[in-house]
């Protein structure tokens, strides 16, 4: 009998602990009702990397978030290693580990008389969390210049992806997920919204 009682509770620890890994996991997953059968959403999310006001453009085709910061700290929107500096530290590249590269573009101006604005704190090819602190800057000497003081954020390889999701909120914290990309079944995914309270819609 203790023999049994002492299997029964290791059975129930290996579980609760196999269930506490789940909820710890980065890796996000839903699940969602699509014409009636379940499937599961499997996805990552990449958040602010500033808190300020967000808008949708598009620079050299591609889709990116520009967020007009209330401060001039830029943190890691994901985990990942920064695999390229751009001149002045203004721009970095970011390889996250579920494969999304990550373009940060602070401001639009690559001039000289702008290098002062940026104090990078990172170095190319280092491992950051998510959440480490890239870089700070001074974003009214950039406007006082006649430069744009946002940050923009775009994933450079978003055709990899069956899904790519971005915020609809017009205002977000840093930290807050921005971006929701997932590799799937793009036509039974197509069109549903996989995190309703944070506003997220398709790019497509």
């Amino acid at each position: 009998m203790d023999t049994f009682v002492l299997i029964a509770v290791g059975v129930l620890a290996a579980m609760t602990g196999f269930w506490i890994g789940r909820s710890l996991q980065w890796n996000m997953e839903e699940e969602e009702d699509v014409t009636g059968s379940k499937i599961i959403l499997k996805g990552n999310e990449i958040v602010a990397p500033v808190a300020g006001t967000v808008t949708v453009t598009e620079a050299d085709g591609k889709k990116e978030m520009h967020i007009i910061p209330d401060q001039g700290k830029v943190y890691a929107p994901a985990e990942g290693r920064i695999t390229k500096l751009y001149p002045m530290g203004s721009a970095m590249l970011l390889e996250t580990e579920f494969g999304a590269d990550i373009l940060l573009k602070i401001g639009d101006k690559v001039d000289d008389m702008f290098s002062g604005c940026y104090r990078c704190r990172v170095m190319e090819h280092e491992y950051v969390r998510k959440g480490a602190l890239l870089l700070e800057y001074d974003p009214e000497s950039l406007s006082a210049g006649g430069a744009d003081p946002g940050v923009a954020v775009s994933v450079q390889n978003a055709d990899e992806f069956e899904q790519l999701r971005v915020t609809e909120l017009p205002r977000m914290k840093a930290g807050e997920p921005l971006i929701y990309v997932a590799r799937g079944d793009r036509e039974r995914l197509r069109g549903e919204l996989w995190d309703h309270r944070a506003g997220m819609e398709p790019f497509w």
